[in-house]
């Protein structure tokens, strides 16, 4: 058992023999809120082989940790463990976390909140080919929302407090309406018409279809759901009380064709620093 108190560091020197391995990361990744670095560190040998230390042992663990804080911090954080809390996970087509990614933040923001010297950077990533379908959908529910609000304010009805993002539900029924509300309102090329001129009435589906028709997943669209992805993560651990100046948002990733052969997920992806 290591117990390590209030561990500083001098002022640097340059070396030859200096290790380039990220040793203020992996103390930072170890050391809790009150300054203390408390380790379990399994050593074995034989007392009878004359080259046995346990000193020598100790320290090859301990550089084994250092080097976990390179390619593994996050499992270093948390102890090891078979999740993967280095990403955040969320709907596809919408900058809304799934209930995995949302339990996953719980984690990480109290892991931050105990290690203090530790910053964060969030990278909000989208795919136009696997996310295409589920953002025009979720484009087109926003739409029939703000018909429901637009809808609501004509009524005289008070305004309400705006809930935390989430996908917009629909009571039974009002789905319908609220497509033909906007479908009316929209215009569309070739949009069926009557023999009088006026626009068709037609089933849902078909009014969904044709508004559909009407959504663009552009570049800078699959762009900007990537950073809001970022901020969502951002906004949420400063929500749970971490600092804003130790959380930092890098440009956001669009996934390009080459990359489809990676298992993924919709996502924003943490990575971790040092003070």
């Amino acid at each position: 058992q290591v117990i390590l108190n209030q561990l500083t560091f001098g002022e640097r020197i340059d070396s030859p023999t200096a290790t380039s391995l990220p040793v203020r990361l992996a103390v930072a990744l170890l050391t809790d809120r009150h300054g203390v670095i408390d380790i379990n560190l399994p050593i074995s040998g034989s007392v009878n082989d004359p080259q046995f230390s346990v000193a020598g042992i100790i320290f090859k663990v301990i550089i084994n940790l250092i080097e976990k804080a390179l390619t593994a911090p996050f499992s270093l954080m948390f102890g090891g463990g078979s999740e993967d809390l280095s990403e955040v996970a969320f709907g596809a087509g919408v900058p809304y976390f799934s209930a995995a990614g949302s339990a996953a933040l719980d984690k990480v923001a109290q892991a931050l909140t105990d290690r203090p010297a530790l910053r964060m950077t969030v990278t909000g990533v989208s795919d136009p080919a696997a996310e295409r379908e589920a953002y025009v959908q979720a484009a087109l529910d926003a739409r029939l929302a703000q018909e429901r609000k637009k809808e609501a304010a004509r009524a005289g009805a008070a305004a309400t407090a705006a809930p935390a993002p989430a996908a917009p539900v629909f009571a039974a029924g009002e789905r319908d309406e609220l497509l033909t509300a906007v479908y009316k309102d929209t215009d569309i090329p070739n949009k069926p018409r009557n023999l009088v001129g006026l626009a068709k009435s037609l089933p849902p589906a078909e009014m969904e279809a044709l508004l559909k028709s009407t959504i663009e997943v552009t570049p800078d669209a699959m762009r900007q759901l990537a950073l809001q992805r970022g901020l969502a993560v951002r906004d949420a651990l400063v929500a749970k009380g971490l600092p804003s100046e130790r959380l930092f948002i890098a440009a956001p990733k669009v996934r390009a064709a080459a990359d489809g052969a990676e298992v993924w997920l919709p996502s924003a992806k943490l990575s971790l620093t040092s003070n």
